[in-house]
């Protein structure tokens, strides 16, 4: 009987914690019927934490060849070079899926169905994307290994559809070199796109990057649309994550407003020329970073420079109006924190009007309320907070702290 009693207890709590227990997903997958390919096929997308939160924002697209195998861990790195590391803006990811085995091989070979798979992408992928999703103008194709040799194939033949491409590793020793012999005509003929090739090289030997590279070197030593980073203390899985990271930190490279970048500022108006250069480079409005906001806002404040302020307001409104709100939010909170509640209570009560679902313009106002000791109120803002959070799709991170506070205030 004792025994018995164990495992209905057992089976109690296992089937208790199965009732209870949430799916955690990194994306989503789409499906739709391709003609080009004559198939049914799949991609995933990551959607950045700003997108459910910034509605008129815009994002840059990377596409990830082979996506089934690379979405995951792929996009954790994008989410946390923008998000924790500040190196980049937020971004989109689309995973294109691939179906394995021979077709696999077929779709990213030169020589085989490489440029109707290219066709697929570029006239029935990418225009849905952009039909769907809240886009920019930058587009970035990243391929490891036989996909490197696509990604290749597809800035050599189609350059003006991406403006970055990275081949990673990529296999150009495939059909005996045929792509490094075919470079070489091609940039004896003149081949010179605006678009830039990336190439990430590993420790693995007999590859053919050597060797395509030699071809670069030879016919454009200026490297004005390619560049090889080399990673020779890794394999040819092993740099991936790196070879990501060092191209997009490249691309976007002063994102991350360092101390002496900033102290050369003269005034307000030179943060905004620096982001719009960054800016104008891909045509597009990338939304500003939260952290940088934060930084500089509270530089502003403690250096009694409202003049630098409304600078940076006047630039923000007019070159970058998505982020207007986040710059207010940065604004109040570093406001708040100076002990000038009045400044503060207005710009969140400001972006509240603007717009009625900002989760962190009432996290602000509760905290105000909190000071008044008006527990009932700050509690009421808090609720409020939280509810629209989830509905937004808030990171799990945020909303701890959100929870975190609001039974604090029951506790009184």
């Amino acid at each position: 009987m004792k025994s018995q009693a164990y495992l209905l207890l057992f089976l109690f709590f296992f089937t208790s914690g199965i009732l209870i227990a949430q799916e955690v997903s990194i994306g989503e997958r789409h499906n739709f019927n391709s003609e080009i390919l004559n198939e049914q096929r799949s991609y995933q997308v990551y959607l950045p934490p700003s997108y459910y939160t910034s509605p008129q924002a815009e994002f840059p697209v990377v596409y990830l060849l082979d996506g089934d195998y690379n979405f995951h861990y792929d996009s954790g790195l994008i989410e946390f070079l923008s998000d924790s590391a500040f190196t980049i803006p937020e971004m989109i990811l689309i995973g294109i899926s691939d179906k394995g085995g021979k077709k696999q091989i077929e779709n990213s070979d030169p020589k085989k169905n490489a440029d109707n798979f290219i066709r697929f992408i570029q006239s029935e992928l990418k225009p849905l994307i952009n039909r769907t999703h809240r886009t920019s103008n930058l587009d970035i194709l990243i391929g490891h290994s036989k996909f490197g040799i696509l990604a290749t194939h597809y800035w050599m033949t189609n350059p003006k559809d991406f403006d970055v491409f990275l081949a990673i590793d990529p296999s150009y020793w495939f059909n005996d070199f045929e792509i490094v012999k075919r470079l070489e005509n091609l940039l004896q003929e003149g081949f010179n796109p605006s678009a830039k090739l990336y190439i990430a090289q590993a420790s693995t030997e007999g590859m053919g990057i050597d060797e395509l590279v030699t071809v670069l070197e030879k016919e454009t030593p200026e490297h004005k649309n390619w560049q090889l980073n080399p990673y020779p203390e890794d394999n040819h899985g092993s740099l991936h994550l790196k070879a990501i990271t060092d191209v997009l930190n490249s691309v976007f490279e002063g994102w991350d407003i360092d101390r002496k970048t900033f102290n050369s500022f003269k005034n307000g108006y030179d943060v905004i020329n620096h982001y719009k250069t960054l800016n104008d480079k891909y045509n597009s409005e990338f939304l500003l970073p939260w952290s940088s906001l934060g930084n500089i806002t509270y530089f502003y404040i403690r250096k009694n420079q409202p003049e630098n302020l409304n600078q940076l307001e006047e630039g923000i409104l007019a070159h970058f109006p998505s982020s207007l709100e986040e710059y207010k939010i940065q604004l109040a909170n570093n406001y708040l924190s100076s002990d000038n509640q009045d400044e503060a209570e207005k710009l969140f009560n400001a972006c509240l009007i603007k717009n009625p679902d900002s989760y962190k313009a009432l996290e602000g106002l509760s905290k105000i309320a909190v000071s008044n000791k008006d527990i009932a109120v700050a509690r009421t803002y808090l609720e409020k907070s939280i509810a629209i959070a989830k509905e937004k799709k808030v990171r799990q991170y945020y909303l701890n702290v959100l929870h975190s506070n609001l039974n604090e205030l029951k506790k009184n």
